[in-house]
């Protein structure tokens, strides 16, 4: 008996396999490239706060430290956690220039507490003014400010805009 060799090349499961192995380091490549293009995200600012909150007067957000954060490119959100008003959020327009509906004489909903460059540094502040820092509802026509009462609390969160995490937290009890 006689057996012949088949000099054909290689299997058709061989290749099919060796194909399959190119793909797939191919692919990892090609990922990998799109994957470093991506990763040019600008990272979160990071920051530390502290707060005090003066009914019928503001709410003073204190930088503690951290980077210097730039007013246009952030959201200030304030959250009441109990009392009457419990769970109600609000988002502070840090772009308003007019006065409450209720005219309380105060152009803005809040200031610069530093030297005035719209770049909050460690150690500068921001006062928002109260009626500018809550809600407003309105009852048979008239507005009233959705707002927490002394001894209650208030959460002042920071976000970048447009962002849904906040990067910067802090509670302040509501003083009379």
């Amino acid at each position: 008996m006689r057996f012949v060799r088949d000099e054909k090349g290689v299997s058709p499961v061989v290749g099919v396999m060796l194909m399959l192995i190119a793909t797939v380091i191919l692919a990892a490549v090609v990922s990998s490239f799109a994957g470093s293009l991506s990763s040019e995200e600008t990272k979160a600012p990071q920051l530390a706060i502290s707060a005090e909150a003066k009914r019928n007067d503001s709410i003073i957000v204190h930088h503690e430290g951290g980077d210097p954060i730039y007013l246009g490119s952030i959201e200030v959100r304030t959250f009441i956690p109990e009392g009457t008003y419990k769970d109600m959020s609000y988002k502070v327009d840090l772009t308003d220039n007019e006065p409450a509906p209720w005219g309380d004489g105060i152009p803005d909903a809040f200031h610069e507490i530093g030297n005035g460059n719209g770049v909050i540094e460690p150690g500068e502040s921001i006062k928002i003014n109260w009626n500018d820092a809550f809600a407003t509802g309105y009852y048979m026509g008239s507005p009233y400010l959705m707002a927490p009462n002394p001894g209650e609390r208030v959460v002042i969160e920071i976000y970048e805009k447009g962002g849904n995490k906040p990067i910067a937290k802090t509670t302040a009890v509501v003083r009379p």
